[in-house]
């Protein structure tokens, strides 16, 4: 069963679906690239004011937004516990 998608799995394939580099992203999302690369690693979260950017991206609305960032926070506690890095997407 494949783990539901966290903000890092949905900036990774949209930016993909655009042939985006983390600094093409980062243009459009006001962010810096290094930015964009932690939240793609699902090692950092965007700020409350660069949600509805993030939103805009997506093609989704901020609700949205936050519930994948919480998955991407839970998917932070999960690589703690364990004292490592874990895959950030499901085997296929």
């Amino acid at each position: 069963m494949a783990k539901p998608p966290t903000l890092g799995d949905r900036l990774g394939d949209r930016m993909r679906d655009r042939a985006h580099t983390a600094a093409d992203a980062a243009a459009v999302l006001g962010a810096t690239p290094d930015e964009v690369e932690r939240w793609v690693g699902d090692h950092d979260s965007p700020g409350t004011a660069r949600l509805p950017a993030v939103a805009d991206y997506l093609g989704t609305d901020v609700a949205e937004v936050r519930r994948l960032v919480l998955r991407s926070q839970m998917r932070q506690v999960q690589r703690d516990i364990r004292g490592g890095d874990t895959p950030t997407r499901a085997a296929s």
